[in-house]
């Protein structure tokens, strides 16, 4: 795993970019938790044409075989998105793949890089497949409307090579 958040390991910060930047009025956190996760937590507004919160990990190594990502949560019930950077990317561009939470419940996520896509501020920015040899950063998003607060604990996250590379979830 790229970042496991173990609570006798160093806690490695996460930058925060909420909707604020363009004027909306979202606000969230990513702060360890005793219990040996990270929450990602706050709450989403849509006024002033806001309507998004996100946290990006600290750039790293590629690992070049990956063929998916794979993460432990604890959901509040939204749906979230795990978003994929490269070193030369535009601002507000990733590669985006959904996952939805069950309130209260951890699970197991496994998306196969197949099923990301191409996004740059929302709205599909073509075709290219994802390249995991150029992958250094992994961010998580809220957005879609989802209005409130939520709270979005992470126990790790990274890229791997899976056998069946399907997507999964479950306890």
């Amino acid at each position: 795993m790229l970042f496991r958040f173990d609570p006798t390991q160093p806690f490695v910060p996460w930058a925060v970019l909420d909707d604020p930047t363009m004027g909306g009025r979202s606000a969230s956190a990513f702060l360890p938790t005793d219990a040996g996760a990270a929450c990602f937590t706050g709450r989403v507004s849509l006024e002033n044409g806001g309507g998004f919160c996100s946290v990006r990990s600290p750039d790293f190594s590629p690992v070049p075989d990956a063929d998916s990502v794979a993460l432990r949560v604890r959901g509040d019930g939204n749906t979230y998105k795990v978003c994929l950077h490269t070193r030369y990317m535009q601002p507000g561009t990733s590669y985006r793949a959904s996952f939805a939470t069950t309130p209260g419940k951890w699970s197991d996520i496994h998306i196969p890089l197949a099923e990301f896509v191409l996004m740059r501020f929302g709205a599909r920015a073509g075709v290219s497949p994802v390249d995991p040899a150029r992958v250094t950063a992994i961010s998580l998003l809220i957005a879609d409307r989802q209005d409130g607060p939520f709270a979005l604990e992470l126990a790790h996250v990274g890229l791997v090579r899976t056998a069946g590379g399907g997507k999964t979830t479950g306890e």
